[in-house]
Formats: C-alpha cells, sequence, structure tokens
C-alpha cells in the first residue's frame, strides 16, 4: 500500500503499479509522502486541487494509463471514491453502517461489521448451472451488501451517501490483428516485466506456472529474461492429458531459469476433493475451487518452500483471448459471407443442428428480453435454448426445488427489467462476463491461498483493453487456436510450443477424487444447509453424487462448493473495531 498526501486529499494506491513503484521510494513504502516526491508529477496531477465530488473523477486520467492491478482509494475534504479495476479481480463492496457507506474488498468483512445473515435469492442462484448471468454475477451473499460493478467507482459525499460512476467503457473491437497482436504482446510483455523487475530488485525468485498451456507458457517466455525463475507443474493422472509433455518440452527451450524446476507428479499430486473433510480458508462467497484445493496447497507449499513470494498463473488468458460464438450474430449482419464461413467450422466443430443454429442467427430479443425468457425455461433441456446468443443457457441443476425455481425466475425477471448488457454485441458482451465469472472465481483463490500471492497478468486492465479491442473474428475464429496470442508471441514463445493446438483436460482426476473422498462428500450432503432451506432436493443430490455423469458434473462440482462454503461460513474477522475508529468514519 502506498498512501500520498497533499493537504486534505489523499490517495491510497493497494496493489501493483509500475508507476506507484517507480515514484514512491523504498523508505515510504509503507508509509506516506507528500505529492511534490515524483509521484506528483508522474502519477497524481492535481491531487491538491480536488475540492468537490466532480474533481474526484480526475483520477479516470490515471485509471485510463496505470499499468498492474490495484485498488484506488481517494479522500478529499470529506469526500471519498473508491474503486477496483475493470475485470473484478480487484472487487468492491459497500454497506450502510450507522447510517455511513462503508466499502471493502471483502464481502464478508462488510457482513462481520454489520452483523448481516446470509442472503437467501443468492444461495438459489448459486444452483444455475455454470455461473450467475449479468448482472446477477455481481449478486453478494449477504443481505445488505451491495457489490460495486465491475469497471465502476463508488463515491460517497460527507454525508455519507453514495453513488456509483463507471469509469472503464469496454473498448470497440475493431482493432486488426496485425495491430492487435502488437498491442497485446506489448500489454502482456509490461506486466510481467513489472512484476519481474520487482522482485528481481528484491533478490527473490519469482515463480511461474508452467502448465504446458500457451498462456502460462508464454508469460514463462515473457519473465524469463528479466528475473530468476522457478516454474512449477502439476502432472495429473488423466492419460488423456498432454500438458506434461509440453510443459516438459518448454522448460527444455527456455533460457536458463536461474531457479528451481519444479514438478508435482504421483504421489505429490492430491486427489480432486481431498479437501472436502477440512474447513478452508474464509471466502465471502462459495469458491468453486473445492475440487482442486488440495492441488493448489501443494502447489503453494511447493513455491513457499523455494522462498518464492510471488508467481505468476496463466489464468484468464482462456477468457481474454477467445471470443465466444456469439459473434456469429453481429458478423453475419455485417459480413454475410465470413460468417458463412465461421458458422460452418463451429457447427463441424461443435456439431450444432441447422435449425437453432439458424434461429440464434436470427435472433432480435434484447438482453433482458432474453433473460426473461430463459426465466421460464429453468427445468427446459438445454437444446430448447440457442446454441449461443447473450450467454449460456440458464439452467437449475436437476436437484433444486420448485421454490429454489420461484426465487431464481424472480430475480432473472426483476434483472430483465430495464437492463442493459454490457456491449451492444452479443459476443462482446459474453467475453466481458466470461472475463468478470473468471476474475470472481479467481478473486476467491486469492483469498484462499495467502501465500505465494498469485499474480494474473491476463486479467491487467491494459492487457484486458489489448485483447477485447481485437476483431471478434480473429479472437473467436473456429479454424485457429488463441491466434491474438500465438501471433503476438512470435519470436518470443519457440514455434513449435505455439504450434500446440490442444488443451489438457483433468476429468479422469475428477471422477477418481469423488470416489475416492465419497465419503467425505456424502457428509456433506447429509448435513446440507440448502436442504434445510428448502433449496434442493437432498436425496436426489446423493444420488447424483453417487452415480455421476457428465451431464450432472458441472452442477454437481458446483453445488458441492456452495454446502461446503455453508458448513464452514464466518464472516472474516475485523482487523481492529472499525467503529472506535473516529478517522475511519
Amino acid at each position: 500500500m502506498r498512501i500520498f498526501t497533499a493537504g486534505a486529499v489523499r490517495l491510497a494506491v493497494l496493489g501493483r503499479t509500475a508507476e506507484v513503484n517507480a515514484c514512491v521510494p523504498d523508505a515510504t513504502r509503507a508509509g506516506e509522502t507528500d505529492a511534490p516526491q515524483g509521484a506528483s508529477a508522474s502519477l497524481l496531477p492535481g491531487l491538491a486541487r480536488i475540492r468537490d465530488l466532480p474533481d474526484l473523477n480526475d483520477l479516470d486520467t490515471l485509471t485510463a494509463v496505470a499499468r498492474g492491478s490495484f485498488h484506488l482509494a481517494l479522500s478529499a475534504h470529506g469526500k471519498s471514491r473508491a474503486q477496483g479495476t475493470a475485470s473484478g479481480l480487484r472487487r468492491l463492496y459497500q454497506a450502510r453502517h450507522h447510517g455511513v457507506t462503508v466499502v471493502s474488498d471483502r464481502a464478508d468483512v462488510l457482513a462481520r461489521l454489520t452483523g448481516a445473515a446470509v442472503e437467501p435469492r443468492a444461495l438459489a442462484a448459486q444452483l444455475l448451472v455454470g455461473g450467475l448471468p449479468t448482472p446477477l454475477d455481481h449478486l453478494s451473499c449477504w443481505s445488505g451488501v451491495e457489490a460495486v460493478p465491475s469497471g465502476s467507482a463508488v463515491t460517497v459525499d460527507d454525508q455519507g451517501r453514495p453513488r456509483l460512476r463507471p469509469w472503464w467503457q469496454v473498448p470497440a473491437a475493431e482493432v486488426s490483428l496485425e495491430r492487435g497482436e502488437l498491442a497485446v504482446g506489448r500489454a502482456l510483455a509490461a506486466a510481467v516485466e513489472d512484476r519481474a523487475r520487482a522482485e528481481k530488485s528484491q533478490e527473490r525468485i519469482l515463480g511461474c506456472d508452467l502448465s504446458g498451456g500457451l498462456d502460462s507458457t508464454s508469460l514463462a517466455f515473457l519473465a524469463a529474461p528479466s528475473s530468476a525463475l522457478g516454474t512449477l507443474t502439476v502432472q495429473f493422472a488423466d492419460a488423456a492429458n498432454d500438458d506434461p509433455i509440453w510443459a516438459a518440452r518448454a522448460r527444455e527451450l527456455l533460457p536458463s531459469l536461474g531457479g528451481p524446476a519444479l514438478c508435482l507428479a504421483g504421489d505429490q499430486v492430491p486427489a480432486q476433493y481431498a479437501s472436502a473433510g477440512s474447513a478452508p480458508r474464509p471466502t465471502d462467497a462459495p469458491s468453486p475451487l473445492l475440487r482442486g484445493r488440495a492441488v493448489l496447497d501443494a502447489g503453494a507449499a511447493a513455491y513457499t518452500k523455494q522462498g518464492i513470494s510471488l508467481h505468476l498463473a496463466g489464468h484468464g488468458g482462456d477468457e481474454v483471448l477467445q471470443a465466444t460464438p456469439g459473434y456469429l450474430h453481429g458478423l453475419v449482419r455485417r459480413h454475410p459471407v465470413q460468417a458463412i464461413r465461421h458458422v460452418r467450422g463451429y457447427r463441424s466443430r461443435r456439431r450444432w443442428p441447422l435449425g437453432p443454429t439458424l434461429r440464434a442467427l436470427t435472433d432480435s430479443r434484447s438482453y433482458g428480453k432474453w433473460l426473461a425468457d430463459e426465466a421460464r425455461l429453468l427445468r427446459a433441456p438445454e437444446q430448447v435454448s440457442a446454441p449461443f446468443g447473450w450467454g449460456e443457457p440458464l439452467r437449475l441443476a436437476p436437484w433444486a426445488t420448485p421454490e429454489a425455481e420461484t426465487l431464481v425466475a424472480g430475480l432473472l425477471r426483476e434483472a430483465a427489467d430495464g437492463v442493459e448488457p454490457l456491449a451492444p454485441d452479443r459476443g462482446q458482451h459474453h467475453s466481458l462476463h466470461r472475463m468478470r465469472s473468471a476474475a470472481q472465481i479467481y478473486r476467491l483463490m486469492r483469498q484462499e491461498l495467502h501465500a505465494p500471492w498469485i499474480a494474473l497478468p491476463f486479467l491487467d486492465d491494459r492487457v484486458v483493453e489489448a485483447c477485447l479491442a481485437v476483431r471478434p473474428i480473429r479472437r473467436g475464429t473456429p479454424f485457429a487456436y488463441k491466434q491474438v496470442l500465438t501471433t503476438a508471441m512470435r519470436g518470443v514463445v519457440p514455434d513449435e510450443l505455439l504450434a500446440r493446438t490442444t488443451k489438457g483436460s483433468t476429468d479422469i482426476d475428477f471422477y477418481d477424487g469423488l470416489r475416492t473422498h465419497r465419503r467425505a462428500l456424502i457428509d456433506i450432503v447429509e448435513r446440507s444447509e440448502l436442504a434445510e432451506r428448502g433449496l434442493i432436493e437432498p436425496t436426489v443430490l446423493r444420488t447424483a453424487l453417487l452415480v455421476p455423469t457428465p451431464h450432472t458434473s458441472t452442477a454437481l462440482e458446483d453445488t458441492l462448493a456452495c454446502e461446503h462454503w455453508l458448513l464452514h461460513r464466518a464472516p472474516a474477522p475485523l482487523s481492529a473495531d472499525l467503529s472506535q475508529t473516529e478517522e475511519y468514519a
């Protein structure tokens, strides 16, 4: 954390940004520094001129150019502004406490402060298979605690009244592959180099996951020239997973690492759901990482044993580098010949029937109308909905009760009333939604894994912007795998690694883990709080657990994670008695 002061104005920067690290001397890292110390000129122009709420919008200039991942909090003359990141990896929540708006990056902190209970409708929404649609993806699990939408700031006046204001806009997806690959390459290289240099300046080894996938492999090759690098590969049991082969080849081709090449294999890799019988570190929402938490813990322990306190991970790459098929809806209207070719490619790969495909292409419903229609299809077969459009079909888990269906349908109908999509184009809207959903998963992962800290360069604002600006026809093409990244990394990553077109699977590990830890999982079901609340049929859930199928695997994973969270939930403790802190209020 860095705090800058100019008269009655204070700005706190919490997180990593190259601008702050470059202009703040080591001696002031944990304390305060006067604005003229170089920060004023390069980072905080006009800080001392801030007087009223409109002036707080001056932070937009900083957030439009600053690299990294960080929260900002500004206090000026009794007014304040706070914000996170565009992706939502750094999210904010707000709640009212004694008539004053209080903001935190964790909903459970506000729940502890205000005495909030778990929100029943939010629990019912957890039974939607594959996640919640916008705007329900920002629904807090605690009553009276509200999320600040990703890319928005919350300002609070001198009477403690809040107001939300967007500070980030999705870029127009109009950049060619040639220009886009340059922008993506530069943004990603800068994001990695900033972190690598920071670790090198402290004479620390930088960690980097090396799964064998294109995302983590690219980060490793970008980081290697700037810092001593330690890599970690996890070899899962699934024989169809070719990740270890590609990871081994990447290690051979990497320049001298200067750090350890770690590998977890065989008995070193815990089974999926190995942590089902133990209490997790508290998170402010159900974390879908219950399945692989023991594996993550083992990897974190391996890093920590080597003295690595920061490691790079490629999470988020899938979401920002690839457009969903929803882009076909707009493409067929702008460039019908190209659209027909792409539709044929997707139909070949995904076996889309012709009728539903044509229905998706000709669908003219608004986003709100789509939400309202999906609210009536929560029990319908997935094939009833078109294969692409505003989002994935919305369906409830098979064990959801009629009461849960009523609650979820009500939420969807309320959201549909006057809602606006994240972008006018369906493909761009769905890409943004997938990015925000993934960011929430990795935000919870960082709450569970305190050390080493996980850096996710693909979810930095500048990297997100560069990726989403590329035309969807290039990001979403069915004829190439991650075309934007493979083009951007030419000359950085060896061509033989960029030629990979497969993606590893851990399905066998999932089913093996269910069998191995079935007793602990059945115990979770037998103590079901969702059943006590009338939201699930425990007998149906238990049967699905005993006889899992691919059709129910995602729903099973999400429901077990929610039940585990409910069993062990506890609002995070406050670090101080904030109600007694006058300055805080």
